[in-house]
């Protein structure tokens, strides 16, 4: 794996010098899609904020959208304007830990692989359970990509990134042509290209633009009849761990080889200083946003244990952070994963 810093020049930087990862990419931005999706509210997680769930496109209109020069072209984004860093910030410190019992759910073994994606077995820098996120943000009329991952549970459609790739913060609106691409690699998706059909995110990150809750669950609609879970595998869950894990990172950091590869990255994490996230050094810049940090993780199957989503960064030093996964995140999966 290519460790080299490679300098990003970004507009954000956060008092604990942490700047939000959102998307890579070159070239210009593509129109507007011609249809745009509802937004509904969602009930009440237990033990947590509000969520919210947003109805994801998974219409006619996402399959025809997103052509090779669309995905290539998707460009990156601060998301935040300097002016609501603090608030974003003090949102993070004030929000209060969802303490509890550990809690783990297995990850999932594929059923119906893909004959075109015979041969993809897991390797230690490439996972079909982690891929490449594309979509849309009618704010601004931009695309976008992220990085993501499946994660099991009982409706074996779901998938798990950061907050800030389906809905803008505070101020911002959902995201629409969203669209999850496992495996991504130059180009090809071998696995096909997933559509979103609902995605599900704390109210603390829809309405502060909270990084300890930058996390979010899509439910994405069957590919040819098919389960994702079913097609590439997919991570367990593990949460109320330790702030102290060794884990790897999966993600598209466009700092490396352009975001057009899976990169990985390995090693131990630790409670960030001033916030209650776990941080590593991973140097992984735009374009990992919402990649998955692996306990686990099985260089076998290219499958572990969920336990953080890739949020922000450090340009100047090179450490990443992610939210903590607690009793809240616990209780998101249980309101988003049974969703079909």
């Amino acid at each position: 794996m290519e460790r080299k810093n490679v300098r990003i020049i970004r507009r954000t930087l956060l008092p604990a010098a942490a700047v939000l990862l959102t998307v890579t990419g070159v070239g210009a931005a593509q129109a507007a899609p011609t249809h745009t999706t509802a937004v509904k509210a969602a009930a009440p997680v237990p033990g947590a904020a509000v969520s919210a769930v947003a109805a994801g496109g998974a219409s006619e209109a996402a399959d025809t959208y997103w052509t090779p020069a669309r995905m290539k072209s998707a460009i990156s984004l601060d998301s935040l304007p300097n002016s609501a860093v603090p608030a974003a910030a003090a949102a993070a410190a004030a929000e209060p830990e969802l303490k509890g019992a550990e809690f783990n759910v297995a990850p999932g073994a594929p059923t119906t692989p893909l004959a075109s994606a015979a041969g993809a077995g897991a390797a230690v820098n490439s996972t079909a359970a982690a891929g490449k996120v594309f979509f849309h943000n009618p704010k601004n009329n931009l695309n976008y990509v992220c990085s993501a991952s499946a994660l099991n549970s009982p409706s074996k459609q779901l998938v798990a990134t950061a907050g800030h790739c389906v809905h803008g913060g505070r101020g911002g609106t959902w995201m629409t042509n969203w669209v999850y691409a496992p495996r991504y690699s130059n180009g090809r998706a071998p696995y096909g290209v997933f559509k979103a059909k609902e995605y599900r995110t704390f109210q603390a990150w829809v309405s502060s633009s909270s990084f300890a809750r930058d996390v979010a669950f899509v439910t994405v609609a069957k590919l040819n009849g098919r389960k994702l879970s079913n097609v590439t595998g997919s991570n367990g869950l593990s949460v109320n761990y330790d702030h102290t894990n060794y884990v790897y990172v999966f993600g598209y950091p466009s700092n490396k080889y352009r975001g057009e590869r899976q990169m990985y990255c390995r090693g131990t994490t630790r409670k960030e200083s001033g916030s209650n996230r776990n941080a590593i050094h991973c140097t992984f810049g735009p374009g990992a946003s919402g990649g998955p940090w692996v306990r686990s993780y099985s260089t076998r199957t290219g499958r572990g244990y969920l336990n953080g989503v890739m949020s922000t960064w450090n340009p100047s030093t090179g450490w990443n952070q992610a939210a903590y996964f607690d009793t809240a995140v616990r209780n998101l999966w249980k309101a988003q994963g049974s969703r079909t």
